[in-house]
C-alpha cells in the first residue's frame, strides 16, 4: 500500500521534530538555568578541568579574580622594575601567586586544584530542592545530598558561590597595594 503524500510530509515533520528534540538535549548545558549550571559544573569537575569550572562560579568571584590578577601583575612589574633586588622577594611574597597567573581562570585553577574539585565531585548533581536566599542567591540541595549556594549574575548565568566574600576583600587589598606600590615608584 502506498502512503498518500500528505502522510509522508507528516511523518517527515514528526521525524524532524523528534530529531530536533533529541539534539536539544545533546547540546552544551545552559547555565542560565540552575540545572544547566550544575550540569556544566559537573561536566567540568568530571573532566578535572578547573578552567572550565571557573566559567560556572559566580560572576562576582570571577570578576574579583580578574581584578586581583590585573592588580597583582601590575604591582609585580613595578616591584621588579623599581625595587632593589634584595627587597623584591619580600615585596612579592604577599601576592599569593596571583601575579604569576595568566588570567582569572588560571588563578582559579591554582586555587581550586585536586582537593577542591574532589569536594565538588561529592556534592554536584541534579537539584532536588531550592531555597531562595538574600542577594539573588539560592541554596540548592542536590541528589548526592550536597547543598550548594548559587548566585544569579548580571550576565544571566547561575554560578556556584565560591569564596566570594574573601575574594572581594582580596580584590580591595590588591587594588590598595597596587596604588601604594605605584606611589612608591614615583618617589
Amino acid at each position: 500500500m502506498k502512503c498518500p503524500r500528505q502522510y509522508k510530509r507528516l511523518a517527515s515533520a514528526r521525524a524532524s521534530f523528534i530529531i530536533a528534540a533529541i539534539m536539544a538535549g545533546c547540546g552544551d548545558p545552559d547555565p542560565r538555568t540552575v540545572r544547566g549550571a550544575l550540569e556544566k559544573a559537573a561536566n567540568a569537575v568530571e573532566a578535572r578541568d578547573a578552567r572550565a569550572l571557573f566559567r560556572v562560579i559566580d560572576q562576582r568571584a570571577r570578576q574579583a579574580m580578574a581584578s586581583i590578577v590585573t592588580d597583582r601583575r601590575h604591582a609585580a612589574e613595578l616591584i621588579e622594575r623599581d625595587y632593589p633586588a634584595e627587597d623584591r622577594a619580600a615585596a612579592l611574597a604577599g601576592f599569593g601567586g596571583a601575579q604569576r597567573a595568566t588570567d582569572a581562570a588560571d588563578l582559579f585553577a591554582q586555587r581550586c586544584a585536586t582537593e577542591c574539585l574532589a569536594d565538588y565531585a561529592q556534592t554536584l548533581g541534579a537539584p532536588t530542592s531550592q531555597t531562595p536566599r538574600a542577594q539573588g542567591e539560592l541554596s540548592v540541595r542536590t541528589a548526592p545530598g550536597g547543598v550548594l549556594r548559587l548566585h544569579l549574575g548580571k550576565d544571566g548565568w547561575w554560578g556556584l558561590v565560591w569564596n566570594t566574600e574573601a575574594l572581594s576583600q582580596e580584590r580591595t587589598r590588591a587594588a590598595r597595594d597596587r596604588l601604594q606600590i605605584e606611589a612608591n615608584a614615583e618617589v
